[in-house]
Formats: structure tokens, C-alpha cells, sequence
């Protein structure tokens, strides 16, 4: 492209275009894994041409430009989302408009609304993530931003772009009380990051049907599921079952939910459905809270048996595990009681009966012979359960992170063929064995184990701790959870996926970073849990801190908190920090302006006006004396040596600011002429 003339007319300050750049670049940077790549190459035209036109050697693009990078934007749009009315497109449209404005800065009024657009992209970062670092990184972002700002008003002569940035540090760090005093005591409302997100977003964790290979795979992400904490010591690691789905339906391969479960549901403040009585608790019982991460699905986590919550989001299905009402799109906290030992439906019904014992019949013809062989030798139901987990465990079973493929008949290839697998592959093959010998049966996904946190006294449950496990229906004992894979790898129970998998090094295998890799290096695990404990604190003060916990840290300090009390207190301390915050930065101010040469002429100045003549506005030094020299002539000669004396010092530093004049003199004949004054009669 030839040179062109740049457009004459206003020019941005080159301080403030610096900082604005580096300011889109600093907001725009982290939504590039979400942009389409002909939308992130509109960004970076726009930019470098604003950089061209600033340096004169490009002008602003003619219109059909224009016209060109906006249909290049809106049409990247639909091309790169696969639904228009969602969260992310909406995202990309703010950031099209963001960078398409730099190429109409032609005003002082089109650079605000360049920066105030800045800002509001920097904000929509949180809707996906409210971690510490990405926390850290949006308020340097917001500097960058306020530093623009700052440089707007500024001249062509202000050429340190430090000084701008030392500048915009300091007003937002004085923010920073007001900041706090809001965020604890203004009336909490829904945050901007619990909008929902586009339902095409990748789901993580434990999903709702169960093939072969499903769970040996999530195996190999350290994301976090949830954390724990309890109000007394956690029960021992091998009782952590974090129960979640209850899969029923079996259609030869993959194991899923009933599709009417959803239908009865018991909630509180609703009359208990009949089917609620059929659960009993016995011994002790835990109180924990939950701070689970979105998962985009219904379904919560719980130690069994879970009490019904309190609260009305959260309900409990008929197969009595916890739900919420609405999918969870964003991270939660919630409040449970449960007890580790309890019985569920002593009695079954036929309908109950038939579901949980119907497989496919003519699905894995082999292992339903096997079944029927060993429950004809078996003496009863727990002697035949008794041969089955005696079989995992005596025969060449191994579990493994790295299962072989299964054909359609799984449970007859795994069972009778390769024999290495997972805990999806032995809990599904369990209950499998328990139907085929008329013996209800169900699977259950969810999570075991989890790693304590001396630092923050909580336990955090990762993708790896996925785990699938079996419940048998007994008579008069109801549904009795047994985990086969204990059977084949007792460790992965009582110790952890890592241990149970040491021999094939295998964990996290696709993760060669994963600081979880490393655990035998301890300095880095008690970093890892330090900072997993700040992270938790972050977690439940920061992003956690809802109206009930607003309300709830408030009434421990205040008797009988309520939002109108609230309001009174937050008014009250807002208008005090701002009246400190006043007379801070005043007296801060008077000091630095008066300087001591000229503090000096104002104590003359007002022992004048004590005498009746005072100094009027704009009033010069040599003319106030001469006006006092008539009023008081006995005073003529102090008061012409005091104001000689003040102009001689006041100019003789003229050529070099860096000099400071010595004052002594000027501060002798002040206090001359105040106590001539005392002796002369006005």
C-alpha cells in the first residue's frame, strides 16, 4: 500500500494511544482461544492501522475499508459459533465493536468511548473464570486502561508514560477501601459471571450414561470437581464415596439413567412423597459444605445417605441422590448433613423389582451363563456376591488406565477375554452378573477419595477421582453399596488412583506438566496445597460470598441484621471513609502547595489584617505594602523592608527551580515588625 497523508484534525495524546494499545491488546488476549481466527486477525488489522495513521504514514481507511473489516466481523460471527443468541458471540460482537472504534477516533469523545469499551471487555473475562491469577491480571488490565485514561488529558508534552502509569496506580489503589467497605456491606446481587453460558460449552466431569473407557479417560484431567469441608475430622479416605448418578438402564453397552426419575422428587417445604419414608439413618452423621465447580448439568455430589437440605434449589430423586433444580452454570456452595451408615428401601416393589434386574436378553449370552452356574452353586444372594468379588480378585483381572477396545459384547469380552480394565468396566460387569441371576442391581458414578488439605482443612476431589462402583438390593437390608474394583486393586480405595496405577505409570499420563506428577518432591506439594488453600479462602469469601453468607457473616457482629439496618451501616461507613479519604488527600494538598518562602509573606499578610487592612485578591506584594505604608505610617519602614526582602528571595531563585532560598532574613523582619506592632497603637 502507497503512503498517504494523514487526516489533520485532533491527535490523540501519544502517551494515552500507547497505553490504550496495550490495553486492547491486555483485554482482548485472553478471549483468543474463544475467538474465531478471522475475527482475531480483524483485531490485529484494526490496531496496526491505528498505529499507521498515528505516525502519518497511512490516513484513516476510506469507508468501503470500513464497510469491509464490519462485514468481515459480523459475518465471522454465525461462521464461528454454532448458535448466534449465546454468551460468546455476544462477547465477540463487544470486541469487534472495541477494536473497530480505534479506526474512528477522530474526537477527544470517540477515545472515551474507545476506553470505556475497554473497560467493559476486561469485565467479561469473569464470566468464565474469577481465579486469583486471572483476578491479578484484570486489574493490571484496568490499570492499563486507566493509565489511557489519564494520558487523554494530558498534553503533547507529557512524555513519561511511568509517570502516567505511577499515576493511575495510585488512584486505584486509594479506590481500594472504598472498594472493600461496598463489597462487604452493599446489598448482594447476582454477579455478572452467573449468566449462563452457551449450552454448546465442553462439559467436564462424570456424565450421565457409562460406556467402557468413559471414566478411565476423565481419569487423566486434574481439574477440580468440588471441595469438602467439614466442621469436624473428614471420615477416613476409604469412606469417601462422593455419590452423584444412579445409572439403571443397560442397553448392551452403555449403562444410563431412567428417564422418570426426575418426575418424583422430595424438596423442602413440600409434603414428603411417600417413598421417603423408605430411608433410615443410623449412626453418625457429618455436616459439611460443598463448593462445587460448573458442570453444566443437575446432579450434586454427596456422602451417602445425604439429609434433605434446607435450602429449596436442591432436591433428592427417588433413587436418593442429591440434585439441583436448575443445571449448574456456575460455582456453588451448599450445606449438607449425612450419615455414612444407613438403609434405603428394605422393601422393593415389583415395578422396582423387574427395573433393576432387566438387561437385554440376548445381550453378552456367556456371562449370563456364568451367572446362572455360580448362583445355582452359590448358598444365597451374599454367597453368590461373595464368589463374584472372589473372582475379581483371585482370577488374572488388572486394573488399568489403559483398558483394551470392547466390542459389542463387552461384558463377554471383558469377563472372559481380556480381563484388564477400569472401575467403569468392574462395576458394570458386577451389576451385569447380579441381574443375570434375577439379583436387583444398579450402577453408581461419582467420585472416591480425595486429597486433604491441612492448610485450608478441606478435602478437594479432582476429575481423577471418578469412580463407578455398585449398589445390590438384599432383602430387609435394602440397597448395600459394594465396589468390585476394591476387589482387583484394594489401593485405589484406600490410597488413590496413583497408587493403584504406580506400576504402569500411567497417571496423568497425557498431563507431562500436571504439578500432581510430581508428589514425591514435597517442597512443591506443600507449595501446591499453600496455594490451594489460598485459592479455597478466594473461593468462599470472594466468589462465594452469596446474600445468605452476606447476611450470615453480618448477624455475628450485628444483633438482628437486616437489609435496612444494612443499608444504614453501609451509608454510614461510606460517607465516613470518603469524609477521611477528604481530609487526607486536602491536607495532603495545602501542604504541598504553600511553600515555606510564601508562608512566611501570609503570616505578614494576616498580621495586617488583624490591624484592619487585609490583602485584597490578586492584590501583588508591592502594591498591598504601599497601601499599608499610608494606613499605618508608623509602620512604613518594617513593612517596605519586609516586602523588599520577600521579593529579592522570591526572585533570586528565578533561574533555577532547584534552588531554595534562605528564608531566615525575611523570617527575622516578620517577627520585627509583630513586635513593633505590639508597641506601636493601631
Amino acid at each position: 500500500m502507497s503512503s498517504l497523508s494523514p487526516v489533520t484534525g485532533y491527535e490523540i495524546p501519544r502517551n494515552s494511544l500507547a497505553w490504550m494499545l496495550f490495553a486492547q491488546v491486555a483485554v482482548i488476549a485472553p478471549h483468543l482461544v474463544r475467538l474465531p481466527w478471522w475475527i482475531i486477525m480483524v483485531c490485529f488489522a484494526c490496531g496496526f492501522w491505528r498505529v499507521m495513521v498515528y505516525q502519518g504514514r497511512w490516513s484513516y481507511p476510506p469507508r468501503w475499508v470500513k464497510v469491509c473489516f464490519v462485514f468481515s466481523g459480523l459475518i465471522g460471527i454465525p461462521l464461528g459459533y454454532s448458535k448466534i443468541y449465546a454468551l460468546e458471540p455476544a462477547i465477540a460482537l463487544l470486541v469487534i465493536a472495541f477494536v473497530l472504534k480505534l479506526l474512528e477516533m477522530h474526537h477527544k469523545r470517540d477515545a472515551y468511548i474507545v476506553i470505556l469499551l475497554a473497560y467493559f471487555v476486561a469485565i467479561t473475562e469473569f464470566l468464565f473464570f474469577q481465579s486469583i491469577p486471572y483476578t491479578l491480571y484484570m486489574f493490571a488490565t484496568v490499570v492499563m486502561i486507566t493509565t489511557a485514561l489519564i494520558g487523554l488529558h494530558q498534553t503533547k508534552s507529557h512524555m513519561k508514560p511511568l509517570q502516567t502509569f505511577r499515576t493511575a496506580v495510585v488512584l486505584l489503589a486509594q479506590s481500594i477501601p472504598l472498594m472493600l467497605v461496598l463489597f462487604v456491606l452493599f446489598p448482594r446481587i447476582a454477579p455478572l459471571w452467573s449468566v449462563p453460558l452457551q449450552t454448546g460449552v465442553a462439559k467436564t466431569g462424570v456424565t450421565d450414561v457409562m460406556s467402557p473407557g468413559d471414566i478411565s479417560s476423565l481419569a487423566q484431567s486434574d481439574a477440580l470437581a468440588f471441595t469438602a469441608t467439614f466442621e469436624t475430622d473428614p471420615p477416613p479416605y476409604g469412606a469417601l464415596y462422593w455419590r452423584g448418578l444412579v445409572l439403571s438402564e443397560f442397553d448392551g453397552k452403555s449403562w444410563s439413567q431412567a428417564p422418570d426419575l426426575r418426575r418424583s422428587i422430595w424438596r423442602q417445604g413440600e409434603a414428603p412423597p411417600e417413598w421417603s419414608n423408605n430411608l433410615s439413618y443410623i449412626g453418625k452423621s457429618y455436616n459439611y459444605s460443598i463448593i462445587m465447580e460448573p458442570n453444566q448439568q443437575s446432579w450434586l455430589f454427596s456422602l451417602a445417605m445425604p439429609v434433605l437440605p434446607a435450602n429449596r434449589d436442591y432436591v433428592i430423586l427417588r433413587d436418593f441422590r442429591l440434585a439441583a433444580v436448575k443445571p449448574v452454570r456456575q460455582r456453588i456452595r451448599y450445606a449438607l448433613r449425612s450419615s455414612l451408615e444407613y438403609r434405603i428401601d428394605p422393601q422393593l416393589t415389583n415395578f422396582y423389582r423387574y427395573r433393576y434386574t432387566r438387561i437385554p436378553a440376548q445381550s453378552n449370552p456367556q456371562s449370563q451363563s456364568l451367572a446362572k452356574k455360580m448362583y445355582r452353586e452359590a448358598s444365597s444372594p451374599q454367597g453368590y456376591i461373595n464368589d463374584v468379588l472372589r473372582m475379581y480378585h483371585f482370577e488374572e483381572f488388572v486394573y488399568t488406565l489403559k483398558p483394551p477396545l470392547l466390542g459389542g459384547e463387552s461384558i463377554d469380552e471383558f469377563l472372559l477375554q481380556s480381563r484388564r480394565g477400569f472401575c467403569e468396566h468392574f462395576a458394570g460387569s458386577f451389576v451385569f452378573l447380579m441381574r443375570a441371576a434375577g439379583i436387583p442391581a444398579r450402577v453408581v458414578l461419582g467420585y472416591q477419595g480425595g486429597e486433604y488439605n491441612p492448610s485450608g482443612k478441606y478435602v478437594a476431589v479432582r476429575q481423577f477421582d471418578a469412580h463407578a462402583w455398585a449398589e445390590v438390593w438384599l432383602e430387609d437390608k435394602g440397597w448395600v453399596r459394594f465396589d468390585p474394583t476394591s476387589a482387583v486393586a484394594p489401593e485405589r480405595v484406600e490410597r488413590g488412583l496413583e497408587a493403584a496405577v504406580a506400576g504402569e505409570n500411567t497417571f496423568l499420563e497425557g498431563s507431562p506438566l500436571s504439578i500432581f506428577r510430581y508428589r514425591q518432591l514435597l517442597w512443591l506439594t506443600e507449595l501446591r496445597l499453600q496455594l490451594g488453600s489460598i485459592a479455597y479462602y478466594w473461593d468462599s469469601w470472594v466468589v462465594g460470598y452469596t446474600p445468605d453468607r452476606q447476611m450470615s457473616l453480618l448477624s455475628k457482629y450485628f444483633d438482628r441484621m437486616n437489609r435496612q439496618r444494612l443499608g444504614s451501616i453501609m451509608l454510614a461507613v461510606f460517607f465516613t471513609v470518603l469524609g477521611l479519604l477528604a481530609v487526607f488527600i486536602l491536607r495532603k494538598r495545602s501542604r504541598a502547595v504553600v511553600a515555606p518562602l510564601d508562608a512566611e509573606f501570609l503570616k505578614f499578610c494576616r498580621l495586617m489584617q488583624k490591624r484592619g487592612c487585609a490583602r485584597k485578591t490578586g492584590e501583588g506584594p508591592f502594591d498591598y505594602g504601599a497601601r499599608l505604608a499610608l494606613y499605618t505610617p508608623e509602620l512604613a519602614t518594617e513593612i517596605d523592608s519586609v516586602v523588599s526582602e520577600y521579593v529579592r528571595l522570591n526572585y533570586s531563585c528565578a533561574g533555577n527551580n532547584s534552588a531554595q532560598p534562605n528564608i531566615k532574613s525575611l523570617r527575622q523582619m516578620v517577627r520585627a515588625l509583630k513586635i513593633r506592632a505590639l508597641t506601636t497603637r493601631v
